[in-house]
């Protein structure tokens, strides 16, 4: 029989993981549903663009028992990008969607070239530097 103590103490340290991946605001909060199971919630202020002032992110991990659910979540906060990656993946994110936008208005090559330039070194110093973390 697992406590209300030892769920503390798994979920505890969770919010300070999530806030070491950049994330604003983070909660994590536990449901227990019946003839459900147990599912662990993370919570965060959404920072990159959000729709309206105080949106937040919101994923959910389920499990047959609390260790299982809290496994799946901490594992998940442990595979998400580090703050700086994640700022770079949106402006990346961004410059491409701004050289689609480009090609789709009929901006001159001119204008595009560089952009296109950009995102390709952009993307081969992450390529690089992904594989270089995987050695």
């Amino acid at each position: 029989m697992t406590t209300i103590n030892e769920i503390y103490d798994a979920i505890n340290p969770m919010p300070a993981m999530l806030s070491g991946k950049g994330k604003r605001e983070p909660k994590v909060t536990i449901e227990f549903e019946a003839n459900a199971g147990l599912i662990v919630w993370l919570r965060w202020k959404k920072d990159y663009k959000p729709s309206y002032i105080g949106e937040t992110i919101n994923e959910c991990f389920f499990g047959d028992t609390y260790g299982e659910a809290i496994a799946k979540a901490t594992d998940h906060i442990e595979k998400l990008p580090s703050a700086e990656d994640a700022k770079l993946h949106g402006f990346m994110r961004d410059l491409g969607n701004l050289i689609d936008a480009g090609k789709e208005h009929g901006i001159k090559v001119d204008y595009l070239n560089p952009l296109t330039e950009t995102m390709k070194r952009i993307s081969e110093n992450v390529l690089t530097h992904q594989s270089a973390e995987a050695a």
